[in-house]
């Protein structure tokens, strides 16, 4: 076989790879985590059909997490892997203001730079969101049995985690989502889920700021539990 037709037959696998792919996922998502385990573990407990996702943990800060979301995003398009939704997950933790800023403030260029040059082979927008915490991503779970307005350190979740769930909070624990899930329908969404979601919206339309995302407690998480919802097994 010649180059050419080694080019060719190449050419003819790529596109036989990405037109299936989008032909199996009307819908995809990629979710890059600033943990490697906690986010992960939780995300990847929710019994979605219908929808292609993948989840990876990097173990990395919020300084770069958003350019290594976009690198990841690319290198499954170099499979001919095209996710129409990219989530990165990162908490504000200890960081600098001034670091944890900029991570915000590249979302917007990267995806114009994404959708400038996958856009036609997607055949839809592509968008990046941002799923934070600030400060930590254990405030999710605490919205799940109350409305927090006050600032906490990250050193008092855990403790206030195991006082709530009368057992001890264990930060990589696998079941996490199934213990959460379990308080919803024991109290009826009186806690829980559902009582999570409206909190943590509730508490971003309580801060008087375009930026809510510098105030402690505040996160987004809600967001894209949404996503996910949409798409749980019946």
């Amino acid at each position: 076989m010649g180059s050419e037709d080694l080019f060719w037959t190449k050419k003819r696998t790529k596109l036989k790879r990405e037109s299936k792919f989008l032909r199996e996922y009307k819908n995809s998502i990629l979710i890059v985590c600033e943990g490697k385990k906690t986010e992960p573990n939780y995300f990847k407990s929710f019994p979605i059909s219908g929808v292609k996702v993948e989840i990876i943990g990097k173990g990395m800060n919020t300084i770069s997490l958003v350019n290594d979301a976009v690198l990841e995003w690319k290198k499954y398009a170099h499979e001919g892997k095209y996710f129409e939704k990219l989530w990165c997950v990162f908490d504000r933790d200890d960081f600098p203001k001034e670091n944890y800023n900029q991570a915000f403030e590249s979302v917007t260029n990267e995806e114009i730079m994404l959708n400038k040059r996958y856009r036609t082979k997607v055949g839809r927008e592509i968008s990046i969101r941002i799923a934070y915490s600030n400060r930590a991503f254990e405030l999710w779970y605490l919205l799940h049995y109350d409305y927090h307005t006050s600032s906490i350190n990250r050193s008092r979740y855990k403790k206030m985690l195991s006082d709530r769930m009368k057992k001890k909070y264990l930060k990589k624990d696998p079941n996490i989502y199934d213990f959460l899930l379990k308080l919803s329908q024991d109290t009826y969404d009186r806690q829980g889920q559902s009582f999570a979601i409206k909190n943590a919206k509730k508490l971003r339309e309580s801060i008087s700021s375009d930026h809510p995302h510098n105030y402690n407690p505040s996160t987004s998480v809600d967001l894209l539990v949404k996503e996910l919802n949409q798409y749980l097994k019946k």
